[in-house]
C-alpha cells in the first residue's frame, strides 16, 4: 500500500508486568518508549511505544470491573478518528455492541467502545497517539474470526473498513484478507486457527520492517520464542512470527499490504 498519511490504528496490550514488557519489547523490537504514564497504584496506566510510525499501546493488568470492559481483556484496538459521533451512531445502526458509551475524558478525548460479533473489544476516540509521525502505514493489526465473510461486511459497514485483498480458504473460510481505512490496514483470517502460532489469542500483530534477517536476529538474541523462523513466504516476502515473555504474537516482515 503506497498511500502515506498519520497511521490511526493501534493495538492495546495490557501486561501482568507492563513495566518489564515495555523494557523486553524496546530491547528485543526495537520500539521506543513515546509516553508512559502511572497508575495511582504505581503500575502503568498507559504507555505509549513507537516503532517507525507503528505505535503500541501498553498498560497493566489490574482488578476487573464491571463498569469498564477493558478491564477484562488482554488485547483490544484502538482507532484514532474525527467524526467520532457520526461513527458511534455508524456503529450502532450496524448493531456493534457499544458497552462504553460516548464520553469525553479528562485527558480532552471523545470515544465510545465495543464490542464486534467476533468478540473483538474496540475503543474510537479523537486522542491520537504516537508522535503523529506521517509515512507508510508499518503496523498491521491481525484478528482471526470464526466467521471470515460475515466479520469482512461487518467491518465495513459498521466502522468504515474498505474491503481489499480476499484470499479464499476452503469452503466459505478467509484465508487472508486486507481491509482499508485511511492509511491503515487490518488484516484478518478464518481458517482453522493454529495455537502454535496464536497460542490461544486470536489478535495478533504485524509490523513491516526493512530488513527481516537483522531484525530477526536481534530478536532471537534478546530471547524471543520464534514460533515461526525467517522464511521466504509462498507471496514474495520474506519474514518470521515470535511470542513475547506474555505470550502475545508479533510478525516481522518485509510484506507490504496490497493497495
Amino acid at each position: 500500500m503506497t498511500q502515506t498519511g498519520i497511521p490511526s490504528l493501534y493495538p492495546a496490550l495490557r501486561y501482568r508486568d507492563a513495566r518489564a514488557a515495555i523494557d523486553w519489547l524496546g530491547n528485543a523490537f526495537g520500539f521506543r518508549r513515546h509516553v508512559v504514564f502511572d497508575a495511582p497504584d504505581g503500575s502503568v496506566g498507559h504507555a505509549e511505544l513507537q516503532l517507525g510510525t507503528a505505535v503500541v499501546g501498553i498498560s497493566s493488568v489490574g482488578p476487573v470491573s464491571a463498569a469498564n470492559p477493558w478491564t477484562s481483556v488482554s488485547q483490544g484496538l484502538y482507532l484514532c478518528v474525527t467524526g467520532v459521533d457520526a461513527l458511534h451512531d455508524r456503529a450502532k445502526a450496524a448493531g456493534a455492541d457499544i458497552v462504553m458509551p460516548l464520553t469525553d475524558q479528562s485527558y480532552g478525548s471523545r470515544d465510545f467502545s465495543v464490542r464486534d460479533p467476533g468478540g473483538f473489544l474496540w475503543s474510537f476516540g479523537t486522542y491520537r497517539e504516537g508522535n503523529g509521525e506521517a509515512g507508510e502505514a508499518m503496523l498491521f493489526p491481525c484478528l482471526h474470526y470464526d466467521d471470515g465473510p460475515g466479520a469482512l461486511q461487518f467491518l465495513d459497514t459498521a466502522f468504515g473498513f474498505t474491503p481489499g485483498l480476499v484470499v479464499p480458504g476452503p469452503g466459505t473460510s478467509v484465508m487472508h484478507s486486507e481491509l482499508h481505512r485511511g492509511v491503515d490496514t487490518l488484516m484478518v483470517s478464518s481458517t482453522p486457527k493454529d495455537d502454535g502460532l496464536w497460542n490461544k489469542h486470536s489478535q495478533g500483530t504485524c509490523i513491516l520492517v526493512a530488513d527481516p534477517d537483522a531484525h530477526f536476529q536481534h530478536a532471537r538474541d534478546a530471547g524471543a520464542v520464534m514460533v515461526r523462523s525467517i522464511e521466504d513466504t509462498p507471496y514474495g516476502a520474506r519474514g518470521y512470527s515470535a511470542r513475547d515473555p506474555e505470550g502475545f504474537m508479533w510478525h516481522f516482515s518485509n510484506y507490504k499490504p496490497s493497495a
